[in-house]
């Protein structure tokens, strides 16, 4: 599955970069968070509560930036496993600034496995763009507020 957007918010662009590569502060945002646990700066796991239709559970990610060029590109690949379940997650990010604002263009590529890939692609993409969504206003407001 192929998710891409573009979000801006009120800052610079190093700020915006610091905190999307901060776990501790991006943690802070990520909806049903059980468990941080920081490896490097550029490993962690996050637990977290997820769950489709009728499959509910923990679901345990594990992510590694393998690319990063402050303060204007990242990359980031994940693995998770868990509800009987697999996903494979690739995320790119872009940021530009202009006049005090910054636009990061991202874009995601999951690959998902198992039981949550039994209840179809337009449940998990709806789930998946909720998740974006709160993510993304929560960022927002840290970063404005």
């Amino acid at each position: 599955m192929h998710f891409e957007g573009t979000f801006t918010v009120k800052a610079p662009r190093e700020k915006v970069f610091e905190f999307l590569l901060d776990p501790k502060k991006v943690a802070g945002c990520l909806p049903d968070l059980q468990r941080l646990d920081i490896k490097s700066e550029d490993e962690y796991t996050a637990v977290v509560k997820a769950g489709i239709s009728f499959i509910k559970g923990e679901f345990t990610m594990n992510f590694k930036v393998v690319e990063k060029e402050p303060p204007s590109h990242a990359k980031l690949l994940a693995r998770g496993s868990g509800i009987g379940s697999t996903v494979d997650l690739e995320t790119v990010m872009d940021l530009t600034e202009s006049s005090g604002s910054t636009t990061m263009k991202w874009s995601a590529e999951a690959r998902v496995g198992g039981r949550i890939a039994s209840v179809g692609q337009r449940l998990i993409s709806g789930q998946a763009e909720k998740i974006i969504r709160q993510l993304f206003d929560c960022i927002k407001s840290k970063l404005e507020g």
